[in-house]
């Protein structure tokens, strides 16, 4: 009997578990689809899921593991860009949704204490009766489990108020590689050394299973208030966004970039828009609304019409709807290759960074679909295609050397390769030069320490 035999075998007796095909079919990969350029194929014969009730379940689920030297993955919402939740050889799958409880409540200490599972979605509808909201406002906010966003360090549309959900995390349980449980102090400032909190927030399920939070919460807001503006280019929006921060105008969203009515040329300028929100008390609301309205007119922006900006702030999660109703139909951007890339670089940096991107993109023929600035203005992001042609492997080649040029040109300016999604398996290969040779080595030997067998998440976040 193999080992993953073993495992499966003294696993089902106390757990539920689940290692039929067509269930396991749809654990075989997270977001991360061919129409991207990835063509990696995995030697995957073999899964088992278990859907843990609670801590212990997940501990006795991590020790059987461990025991035989089996892999586990676990996954949330498998609404992940970069592969971070995709089995890459014969494993376990542990689902978190089951442990989709809120623990605690407090109004008064401003947090809520939640197990992994529950999605962001239903965790604020929890929080609302209570009068309180997350500042967490991913696209895929009805997918996307609390566990699964903190371990990609993941941001959402109310980042530019409430910051990514880094910030708002206060202390986790996390079921180490072992099977030893480790849980830190749910307070926000701690002078006691290198915060454990924070080495698991953006770990990917690679150094332990986070199965409960505690995080920061906020006031309802009393009033809120949406404007958009336009601008006849990009730099000059651009500017008007960094006076909103040299004179720390702070909004709760902010959303700016390029219009575009189809596939556009990337060395073009293109009109762009502006989208940004202010939340919270009715008097501070309504000033920093007139302030950043004086600001964008003075700059020359143009008012949108109310109801353009009311569409998307209504509309901004329909496409996690069609993305996971889609992505595994094979005929979904069947004649393209379609991408995307979110950096983060000193602001001063960003209009050479949209220069040398627009010039890899020309020098492989690809369009330019989405362009502009998420949360602050250090943070830049790119969507493109590429049509497929008659020569399907030459347009594959110049659509992947475009992503791994457009990473090397961030980080040749001192930014970092991506702000929001994690590196999962897509961007693994590129965290050498991210992070450095000595700053890889110190988290190739975090990975050792805690997990010397390698069972948890292996192949992602660290180049193989």
């Amino acid at each position: 009997m193999s080992s993953f035999d073993k495992a499966v075998k003294e696993l089902s007796a106390n757990i539920r578990l689940l290692s039929d095909d067509d269930v396991l079919r749809k654990y075989r990969s997270d977001a991360l689809r061919e129409f991207r350029g990835f063509r990696r194929t995995f030697n995957v014969a073999r899964l088992a899921v278990v859907f843990p009730k609670d801590a212990y379940e997940v501990v006795h689920v991590v020790k059987t593991a461990n025991k035989f030297r089996v892999p586990v993955v676990p996954v949330g919402g498998l609404t992940g860009l970069m592969g971070g939740a995709m089995p890459v050889t014969d494993c376990i799958i542990v689902d978190m949704k089951p442990m989709n409880r809120v623990l605690h409540v407090s109004e008064e200490d401003r947090l809520v204490s939640c197990e992994a599972g529950i999605t962001i979605d239903e965790l604020d509808k929890r929080l609302a009766a209570h009068g309180l909201m997350t500042g967490h406002d991913p696209w895929t906010r009805k997918y996307a489990t609390v566990g699964g966003c903190i371990a990609a360090n993941g941001m959402g549309y109310t980042a530019a108020g409430y910051g990514s959900i880094r910030r708002q995390v206060l202390g986790l349980e996390v079921v180490l590689p072992t099977g030893e449980v480790l849980r830190t102090r749910d307070v926000e400032d701690s002078s006691t050394g290198p915060s454990l909190t924070q080495l698991f927030i953006g770990s990917e399920g690679t150094l332990g299973i986070i199965t409960k939070a505690t995080m920061r919460v906020y006031p309802l807001p009393e009033k809120r208030t949406l404007a958009g503006y336009r601008f006849e280019g990009f730099e000059k929006g651009f500017r008007a966004l960094l006076k909103f921060y040299t004179m720390n105008l702070i909004p709760s969203a902010l959303e700016y970039g390029e219009v575009f009515d189809a596939p556009s040329d990337p060395e073009q300028d293109y009109e762009s828009e502006l989208f940004v929100m202010f939340e919270g008390m009715e008097e501070v609301v309504d000033v920093k609304t007139k302030i950043a309205d004086v600001l964008c007119r003075g700059s020359g922006g143009e008012r949108v019409d109310e109801s353009r900006v009311m569409d998307f702030w209504q509309h901004r999660h329909d496409i996690a709807d069609f993305y996971v109703e889609n992505v595994g139909r094979n005929g979904l951007w069947h004649d393209v290759f379609f991408d995307f890339i979110h950096v983060s670089l000193p602001a001063t940096k960003v209009l050479d960074y949209r220069r040398l991107s627009a010039q890899v993109l020309k020098k492989h023929q690809l369009l330019v679909v989405d362009r502009g600035i998420w949360k602050q203005p250090e943070n830049f992001s790119i969507a493109y295609l590429r049509q497929k042609g008659l020569q399907p492997r030459k347009d594959l080649s110049e659509f992947l050397t475009a992503f791994d040029e457009l990473v090397e040109s961030v980080q040749g300016l001192g930014g970092s390769m991506e702000y929001c999604h994690g590196v999962g398996i897509k961007m693994a290969k590129h965290m050498s030069k991210e992070l450095g040779q000595a700053g890889l080595e110190v988290l190739r030997r975090i990975k050792s320490a805690l997990d010397p067998n390698n069972i948890m998440n292996p192949g992602k976040l660290l180049p193989v």
